[in-house]
């Protein structure tokens, strides 16, 4: 029986293949899963289901958390090979298109922790959840995926402007109802202050456009402090762009921040964006300016997040053509930026099949946004600290990343990440572990911030994987966005503090 499951389940895998050239792709009826696998054999049961499922949190060796995301197609059949193997689990996200369909409305304020936990209790209790999935679709319902004209509009952007994540052991995913951040009420107006004509702010999620625009009128406005740098353009030619922020024109040591190398992974830029109005527009970093100088690249994967805005909401990878089509016919598009970092490529965790989501490229720095990346920290500009920012799980993690492997200044890596966790637990109430990526969660090659500190011997290399622990995952609704902001603030004073 379970050998005509498997089957029926790559048949209908086809799906998650399509290339979405126009419209948009729908989620609607699609399921996040929390599965609690207990032993190697349901863990090895549940590694069978890579081709039928987009795995949002990885499987590592001591795993006893995995989250899935199920096509409305395959969840009667994804839920009854797991109770054929007796696997607990439970529904964390009935409607996928439902959270995307409310992720990007303005709200004025920030959600409390108390509302947060009770949406946390409408869960169900019992993790053998075995409700059936709604109706099966055809296997070929290829209909079904796109966003139809008669679809229910949501709120757009200001500017709406022209897929598996990093993944993460889910061995180490706090639980649902761990403690998570209480965020404040909103800032005064969430907005821009000086350049609010661009439309920025951060009450929704922007486009690139909307981005470059603020940065424009950055540099314009702050001509003392704020340089605009282009390192290099992406697969489709936009730029890369980096904000060089700086007080005074004596030589300092320097810190280098990135968000958005994950398409989905929406909170990054947001974050990123939101560390850049801290820096240049309010004056409140200006204690850190006095020390260091911050070059600021808030979107480091622009082709792959416009296509997550426009088309795809859950893409992950870059755009890149790499002329392999999949059985539809189709070609599959992009590379995984974090798999394809020059620091040990092609090793653990990274896939040569050029469709997987973890797809590590034709080679070390094929993609031209890693090039530019790669250049840039190779410039001599004395880097003192790499920072990159991704989502989700409540991480701080530290190199090495593509094997269980100890970097000769653990002490001190750990010590500044341990840091960081406490401030941000004792401010917010919210709760970050602290480790080596391979070893807290699951050996990953090629990925930016082990090449960072031993490509580019910066000394102090960390990724912080922000909110929320997988009440939204990666749909994280725009209210939550200064909270959030305030976190990767908090997260980067700490740091610089510290190093």
């Amino acid at each position: 029986m379970l050998s005509d499951v498997l089957l029926l389940l790559l048949v209908s895998a086809v799906a998650s293949q399509i290339e979405i050239q126009t419209g948009r792709r729908l989620y609607t009826g699609y399921q996040v899963v929390r599965t609690y696998p207990e032993g190697q054999d349901q863990r090895a049961a549940l590694l069978t289901l890579d081709q039928e499922v987009d795995f949002w949190s990885d499987i590592g060796p001591h795993s006893t958390q995995a989250d899935l995301m199920v096509a409305p197609d395959r969840q009667e059949v994804i839920k009854a090979y797991l109770q054929a193997n007796g696997i607990p689990f439970q529904v964390l996200i009935p409607n996928v298109q439902r959270e995307i369909d409310n992720e990007n409305n303005e709200e004025d304020d920030a959600i409390s922790v108390e509302q947060l936990d009770n949406l946390i209790h409408l869960l169900p209790e019992n993790p053998r959840d075995k409700r059936q999935g709604a109706d099966l679709f055809s296997l070929l319902g290829l209909p079904n995926l796109l966003l139809s004209q008669n679809t229910r509009r949501r709120r757009r952007p200001q500017d709406a402007g022209p897929r598996r994540p990093r993944k993460f052991s889910s061995s180490s995913i706090p639980a649902i109802n761990a403690p998570v951040s209480s965020f404040p009420k909103s800032e005064k107006n969430g907005t821009s202050e000086i350049c609010s004509v661009t439309g920025m702010n951060w009450k929704q999620y922007q486009s690139v456009h909307t981005i470059y625009s603020w940065m424009d009128c950055l540099e314009a406005n702050f001509k003392q402090k704020v340089q605009l740098i282009t390192i290099g353009k992406s697969s489709e030619g936009r730029p890369l762009r980096v904000a060089r922020v700086r007080i005074g024109e004596e030589k300092k040591q320097a810190i280098f921040i990135d968000g958005g190398i994950h398409a989905r992974e929406w909170a990054s830029p947001a974050s990123v964006t939101y560390i850049l109005h801290k820096l240049v527009e309010t004056g409140d970093l200006d204690a850190l300016l006095q020390v260091y100088d911050a070059y600021i690249l808030p979107a480091a994967n622009p082709d792959g997040y416009e296509y997550s805005r426009n088309h795809d909401r859950m893409w992950r990878k870059t755009r890149s053509k790499t002329g392999v089509r999949n059985i539809l016919g189709q070609e599959c598009f992009g590379v995984d930026p974090n798999r394809n970092f020059g620091w040990r490529w092609g090793g653990h965790g990274a896939s040569k099949n050029q469709c997987k989501e973890t797809y590590m490229g034709p080679a070390p720095f094929s993609e031209p946004e890693t090039r530019a990346i790669k250049n840039f920290l190779s410039s001599g500009k004395n880097f003192k600290l790499y920072l990159t920012f991704h989502s989700y799980g409540q991480y701080i993690l530290y190199p090495w990343g593509f094997d269980d492997i100890d970097a000769v200044d653990k002490q001190d890596l750990h010590r500044v990440g341990t840091r960081a966790a406490n401030v941000l637990k004792s401010r917010y109430g919210s709760s970050y572990q602290v480790g080596s990526a391979a070893q807290l969660l699951y050996p990953a090659s090629g990925g930016s911030d082990d090449w960072a500190k031993g490509g580019a011997g910066i000394k102090y290399s960390f990724t912080v994987e922000l909110p929320d622990t997988g009440t939204h995952g990666f749909i994280l609704p725009a209210r939550f966005i200064q909270g959030v902001g305030r976190e990767a603030v908090t997260c980067l004073e700490t740091m610089v503090n510290n190093i």
